[in-house]
């Protein structure tokens, strides 16, 4: 009894209250001690306190044997097998400090027999001061801090930015918090019994709900809207209270919900990911025993794309250094041939509608022979069906003089063909001496002169010549608007071109019909990577694209005479996909090894599956979110949300094991 009135003072509502208020301290203020800054104070004081109460109340229970055996266990791996040794390794401490910290306030609240909501129900005064950062669309310091303007001059808040949250963790980690609580209402609502009963007499956490739910779709995570519709599908079916005529009801419903939300808003839920691509990078990165070491995940894997950056601003901004056989090592595997001459085919890929789904993808490839083919990079969608403008004037193979290819750059080399295909079309436009005005113009820029000084040719290719003074132009036969279609080039160029130059496009604006005079869409290659732009209107001009400078995008390079390619160069715009999208327990594989991760991953599994039971229905809602959301981004390397992540699990194994007094 005693024991419990020394603890009393102290509940999991007091200590949800200080998690809560450290959600609220901006990141990287303050001291800077060991890379502890103010947003870590509020939690290493009640970790302190918490570990006082422990040690005057100590009792040893086989829980605690458990954890702290595990604790040993896991500080001695983390610390000794690992490529490279660091005593004070900033990665490994949070990770002790994380599971210390949840373990002692699993510890608390077993004691006091609080409930585990209570830790999350003061993440409202966290919900309050994120729906201020929207309305007033405060922006802080940090990259993805406050309210983060995307790049646009729109005054619309659904295409302006999106929520990136107080504490530095962005959007994703600031969703799955919105979710947590949405989860929370959506618990106490069930529990009412009656909509009405929860509107009417539970204003505040009908208030809260609404205000929630408001900031998770402005964090425009896609991971936390499938965690929150995991979260509430689970606590469903688990409630007690809900028959089951209303659960196949409302199962059906929030089926149709997401169904109806993918198909009104593709661009958000059908846009394309590097998620895939990174993990893949992860997993070459894995081995069994030995890690890479705690925070060298990057270092690790991305290695041969961030050596090409100065020395100086890799340590400033990845606090990263490569000895000289690391970079000579990394440096040798991406040396290309980008200025030696090349011959072979390119081809561009457009699929209008992706199967059943609302979306259009554009994929490039590159080929010696023109009957294998190799894909450059991956695919590419914006999330939307493209509708492309009709044009029915001439197709182009370069530039003209009309912006396309902007500072007087242009495709330089020779063209041998080109095809166009469709489902039910198929024009193979030859080069040759003998087919020119047959198979293709070549006309003046300003006019639809024909042109008529010398044209040089070569084993039936054609030089491209500056677009002042000849452009080729293809006879218009098909309109490829709402079609599959694919355009297939043979070229011998000089090099690789290294500005932006126009390979292909359908956006001549010499009118051939009154009706039609816009332009439409071009497929251009900038610095070796691919891009496909189109227009939406003629005002906006090329302001919508797919391609580009990601990772995943791949960057076309010559290799011993012919078409190949490469993924190596990496820019500072880089920074946000090679650190938000990663699979967290993928993260501790490489930083720490697989066999550790398999352990932790069973230890969560045989939890979940001793508790399965109802009385736990918000419990393993809660977990299954939180699961689901780290296998797209690492909330375990969450500052602001790595503490909540190891309750659950912490407290199911806890519950399995401790022998009450």
């Amino acid at each position: 009894m005693s024991e419990n009135k020394k603890l009393s003072k102290l509940n999991s509502r007091i200590v949800g209250s200080i998690f809560a208020i450290s959600l609220l301290i901006p990141q990287n203020i303050g001291i800077n001690l060991l890379g502890i800054n103010f947003e870590d104070i509020p939690l290493i004081v009640i970790f302190l306190v918490l570990l006082i109460l422990k040690i005057q109340n100590f009792t040893l229970q086989k829980f605690d044997i458990l954890f702290l055996s595990f604790l040993g266990i896991f500080v001695i791996y983390t610390t000794f097998l690992v490529s490279e040794f660091k005593l004070f390794n900033q990665t490994n401490l949070r990770f002790y400090f994380y599971f210390m910290l949840s373990y002692l306030c699993i510890d608390l609240l077993q004691k006091n027999e609080n409930r585990i909501i209570d830790l999350f129900e003061p993440l409202g005064i966290v919900m309050l001061a994120n729906f201020i950062v929207i309305i007033f669309q405060i922006q802080l310091p940090g990259t993805i801090d406050g309210w983060v303007l995307n790049n646009t001059d729109s005054i619309n808040p659904f295409a302006s930015g999106r929520l990136g949250g107080f504490q530095g963790g962005g959007p994703n980690v600031i969703g799955i918090i919105c979710a947590i609580y949405c989860l929370l209402c959506v618990h106490k609502l069930i529990i009412s019994g009656s909509i009405r009963t929860f509107l009417l007499e539970d204003r505040l956490n009908a208030s809260l709900l609404f205000i929630s739910l408001i900031n998770l779709i402005f964090t425009f995570s896609r991971g936390s809207y499938l965690a929150l519709f995991i979260g509430s599908l689970t606590l469903i079916m688990f409630s007690e209270k809900i028959d089951k005529a209303i659960k196949t009801y409302f199962v059906t419903s929030l089926s149709l919900i997401v169904i109806f939300s993918i198909y009104t808003f593709p661009g958000i839920f059908l846009k394309e990911t590097n998620r895939s691509f990174l993990n893949s990078l992860g997993a070459k990165n894995t081995e069994i025993f030995v890690g890479a070491g705690g925070g060298n995940y990057i270092k690790s894997v991305y290695g041969e794309y961030l050596v090409t950056l100065d020395e100086d601003i890799l340590f400033d901004e990845f606090n990263i250094t490569y000895s000289e056989e690391e970079r000579s090592r990394f440096l040798d595997s991406t040396v290309n041939e980008i200025s030696m001459p090349v011959e072979g085919f390119l081809k561009l890929k457009f699929d209008y509608q992706d199967n059943l789904l609302p979306r259009s993808i554009i994929s490039f490839y590159y080929s010696n022979d023109g009957s294998n083919w190799n894909q450059l990079g991956s695919d590419h969608t914006s999330g939307v069906v493209i509708d492309l403008i009709e044009n029915d004037s001439f197709f182009e193979v370069g530039g003209w003089g009309d912006g396309q290819s902007p500072g007087d750059q242009y495709l330089s080399g020779f063209v041998k063909r080109t095809i166009i295909q469709t489902d039910d079309y198929k024009r193979e436009y030859n080069f040759s001496k003998e087919n020119r005005d047959i198979d293709y113009l070549l006309l003046t820029p300003l006019r639809k002169n024909q042109y008529e000084s010398q044209v040089e040719y070569n084993d039936s290719f054609l030089r491209l010549e500056r677009p002042r003074s000849y452009w080729l132009a293809l006879p218009n036969e098909v309109n490829l608007s709402g079609k599959d279609f694919e355009i297939t080039l043979e070229l011998n160029l000089q090099s690789i071109p290294k500005g932006h130059e126009t390979l292909f496009s359908q956006s001549s604006i010499l009118r051939l019909n009154e009706e039609f005079n816009d332009q439409s869409w071009k497929w251009s290659i900038i610095d070796g990577r691919m891009y496909f732009f189109w227009i939406e209107n003629v005002t906006s001009g090329y302001s919508n694209f797919v391609g580009g400078q990601s990772l995943r995008s791949g960057k076309l390079i010559s290799k011993n005479g012919v078409f190949d390619s490469v993924i190596s160069d990496f820019s500072l715009s880089q920074y946000d996909e090679i650190t938000t999208s990663h699979n967290g327990f993928l993260t501790m594989s490489v930083e720490y090894g697989l066999f550790p991760v398999l352990i932790i991953i069973f230890l969560i599994a045989y939890s979940l599956i001793k508790n399965f039971k109802r009385i736990f229905g918000f419990e393993i809602a809660l977990l299954l979110m939180l699961i689901a959301q780290n296998l797209t981004n690492d909330l375990v390397y969450a500052p602001d949300v790595g503490i909540y992540f190891w309750l659950i699990p912490i407290f199911f194994i806890s519950n399995s094991l401790r022998v009450k007094n």
